[in-house]
């Protein structure tokens, strides 16, 4: 009896894993492209009131532009690049721009996601 119960809920456990990991087959994926960076902004990221005044930080990120079914487009980019000064941000920012991944979404190429690390 114990060894049959055991069975069984070892085949349940089983069945749920298998359509666990199979639950998301029928999503669509997102395609890859390339991406180019094509300019840098910086901008405020979050404020902070304190009893000696507010602070703000500021963070860096980047337009970049890709192409899809010979379509442009362009999204802003985190650049992950974060200070206490505009200042500070521009001297972090890389000499050279780094290269980026494009992930979209195939049914509409306007949604993008940005990798440029």
């Amino acid at each position: 009896m114990r060894a049959t119960a055991l069975f069984v809920i070892a085949s349940v456990l089983v069945i749920a894993l298998f359509a666990f990991l199979h639950r998301g087959s029928g999503e669509m994926k997102w395609s890859l492209v390339p991406g180019t960076i094509q300019d840098t902004r910086i901008i405020p990221d979050h404020g902070l009131e304190t009893k000696w005044g507010s602070e703000l930080t500021w963070k860096a990120e980047y337009r970049v532009d890709y192409s899809v079914a010979s379509r442009n487009y362009m999204v802003w980019a985190d650049s992950g690049i974060r200070g206490e000064s505009e200042t500070g941000i521009r001297l972090a920012l890389p000499q050279s721009r780094p290269r980026c991944r494009m992930r979209y979404n195939p049914k509409k190429p306007e949604e993008a996601i940005a990798d440029c690390r």
